[in-house]
């Protein structure tokens, strides 16, 4: 018999087991940090079967490791957790660091994450600016046109940005917009190789924007810090020798904040391309 979900739709096989397994990852804590099977069943609410079916799977992946009779996560699931940090937790913990780089530059700066097919603010440090774009939190812009998503967009690899970026509506916001897939590829590449994006007045005519990632200690590009500007203001040079260095510096403290702040367990907001 199917499960019924909150909204009463009733949930099928692929959704259910996904969601025994984020139940099994979520049962470790601080106080739990090794539990039998038999533990987690109980932990859980779920038959010793289904549990140890969950376990032997989330293992085979790495994120269980046996410890005796015993199972513990293992450092992979930081990657889950660190991804998935609560948008709140997140704004929170970086919120000090966007408003260092507004008060040391004179411009708002923004944090977002990659949310399908956009790049979405989950917090911001706003200065007084003339720009017709303006990043409250929970706003969303393309990912594939600005400098906040194309950073995001450098940590998924060719094989699958090409199909995402294939099946996005690539609009041209002005003649200045990148709208060839190929172009796409190569300029993300580029992120990927520097470590930081430019992206010149392709959303909006008069507006430069830069952006940095924010790494898990893995790697894996979390979040990106952006800063926007009106051309009139700022020229490129000021922006990539005398603002960019202010981003990465706050990119690196927040890197090492998270390090030492990653709450478990939490379950997934951030929605990545397939």
């Amino acid at each position: 018999m199917n499960s019924i979900d909150s909204t009463g739709e009733r949930l099928g096989p692929a959704v259910r087991t996904f969601d025994r397994g984020l139940d099994v990852l979520t049962s470790f804590s601080r106080t739990r940090h090794a539990q039998s099977t038999s533990e987690i069943a109980a932990e859980t609410g779920l038959d010793r079967t289904s549990v140890r079916r969950v376990v032997r799977t989330l293992q085979a992946l790495g994120y269980l490791e046996a410890v005796g009779t015993r199972y513990r996560l293992t450092a992979k699931v930081l990657d889950l957790g660190y991804a998935a940090l609560a948008a709140r937790d997140f704004s929170e913990l970086a919120q000090p660091y966007l408003e260092q780089v507004a008060e040391s530059s004179g411009q708002s700066c923004s944090l977002g994450v990659l949310d399908g097919d956009a790049a979405v603010c989950v917090a911001r440090a706003a200065v007084r600016q003339a720009l017709s774009i303006s990043l409250a939190p929970g706003s969303r812009v393309p990912a594939f046109a600005s400098a906040l998503g194309r950073v995001l967009l450098s940590d998924v690899d060719e094989v699958q940005l090409r199909p995402y970026l294939h099946g996005l509506r690539l609009k041209g916001y002005n003649d200045r917009t990148v709208t060839d897939v190929d172009e796409l590829v190569r300029r993300i590449d580029e992120v990927r190789r520097q470590g930081w994006a430019l992206v010149d007045q392709e959303l909006e005519l008069g507006v430069r924007e830069v952006a940095v990632p924010v790494r898990s200690r893995t790697g894996t590009v979390l979040a990106a810090i952006s800063l926007a500007t009106n051309v009139s203001r700022v020229d490129v040079p000021t922006l990539t020798t005398g603002i960019l260095p202010h981003l990465l510096a706050a990119a690196d403290e927040l890197e090492r904040d998270l390090t030492a702040h990653v709450p478990l367990p939490i379950r997934a907001f951030v929605r990545r391309p397939e």
